[in-house]
């Protein structure tokens, strides 16, 4: 099963920058591959593709489709609880040559030039084999003061459900957020944008394939994990853009997050990006993360708890990542072939991640985690 909770974040954000110049987008084809590679044996495969076009000149359509191919360490495990968790014993996770997850991801939205702003609506739908989802998300985008200043309001709504195949039980969850953004231009080299999120999610918001395991004597049962039936997630943050010298530009941006889990958080973002000639980009960046622990998550339950869990993702952690993109313009000066065409744009990006936790993953018994993430893709204009 796939978290959703970062999805639908990001689709949030998404929606809030990228009308940002107050225009339709362009008409353009997209092709990804996306990789995530981790220490917890974690292998994970994403191929995208988006089509967008401009139907007038005050509206466009979007067309996307995704499809994740996840192999997890952690979804090969058999375990068998007692009678107790109301839990099955069934065994989960495809064979050592098959994926455990394959999930399928259909998107279309509309742009649409509307009353002086630019409103967007999509429509998401996901399906894998013990997850279903539905989301619809709209953004309105407004300029003041001769574009200086753009106001956006945004809405998503998601429908899922949750039913996973060592489980004998169906639940729902369902995930509103809000979103409210302003960006304003300083200067001729700053801009500033403020940004705002409210996150709602209510029903089943753990994960069925981590187990707590309660230790009695020389004796262990196994538990599903129990988290609150809802959550109230909230984030203010303030990101610049300066621009440096003719070519380069500074990027500079603070998260401040909290909820009524007692979880608080804080994000640190810079990047540096500079034009190496006319046809080719470089941007090279560093996020740094810290956060607490919900009020609920213990390093080791000795008797079964109204809550419990031993998902790492809600204990004290810090984080660092690091970036690399590379952008690369088509056209006759390309040495490389299918970069021949002027409209043709290729897209690399690397990351490397490490997070440690103050308690081991449940799973891999290990505190500090790596990732490796790899996207490349290409994207004709039209």
């Amino acid at each position: 099963m796939v978290k959703r909770g970062s999805l639908v974040l990001f689709l949030a954000f998404a929606l809030g920058t990228r009308l940002l110049a107050q225009d339709l987008p362009e008409n353009e084809l997209q092709v990804n591959l996306n990789s995530y590679f981790d220490s917890f044996n974690v292998q994970i495969v994403y191929p995208s593709v988006s089509f967008t076009k401009r139907l007038t000149d005050s509206s466009s359509v979007n067309l996307r489709y995704l499809v994740d191919v996840i192999s997890a360490a952690s979804m090969k495990s058999l375990f068998k609880v007692d009678g107790v968790t109301s839990a099955t014993d069934k065994e989960d996770g495809g064979g050592d040559n098959t994926p455990d997850e394959v999930r399928h991801e259909l998107g279309a939205g509309i742009t649409q030039l509307f009353a002086g702003g630019t409103l967007s609506a999509n429509v998401l739908y996901s399906r894998e084999h013990d997850y279903r989802s539905l989301t619809l998300a709209a953004m309105y985008s407004y300029p003041f003061a001769k574009k200086n200043t753009i106001l956006q309001v945004g809405a998503v709504r998601s429908w899922d459900k949750v039913f996973p195949q060592i489980r004998e039980w169906v639940k729902p969850k369902d995930v509103y957020t809000l979103s409210l953004n302003l960006m304003q231009i300083l200067s001729k080299r700053m801009l500033a944008q403020a940004m705002f999120s409210y996150n709602f999610s209510k029903g089943y918001l753990g994960d069925p394939y981590q187990v707590v395991q309660i230790i009695e004597g020389n004796t262990f049962t196994n538990h599903e994990t129990v988290h609150p039936g809802q959550r109230v997630r909230t984030a203010l943050g303030l990101r610049m853009n300066y621009k440096i010298y003719k070519d380069s530009a500074l990027h500079l941006g603070v998260r401040y997050y909290w909820d009524d889990w007692d979880v608080r958080s804080f994000t640190g973002t810079f990047s540096f990006r500079q034009h190496v000639s006319e046809f080719a980009i470089v941007s090279l960046g560093l996020r740094t993360y810290v956060q607490g622990r919900a009020f609920f998550f213990k390093p080791r339950y000795d008797t079964p708890e109204p809550y419990m869990t031993v998902d790492s993702k809600l204990d004290k952690a810090f984080s660092n990542e690091l970036q690399f993109v590379l952008n690369l313009n088509g056209g006759p000066h390309s040495r490389l072939p299918f970069l021949a065409n002027e409209h043709m744009q290729f897209n690399l990006r690397l990351n490397f991640y490490h997070r440690r936790t103050a308690t081991p993953n449940w799973h891999s018994r290990s505190k500090d985690l790596y990732a490796y993430i790899l996207s490349m893709g290409v994207r004709y204009h039209f």
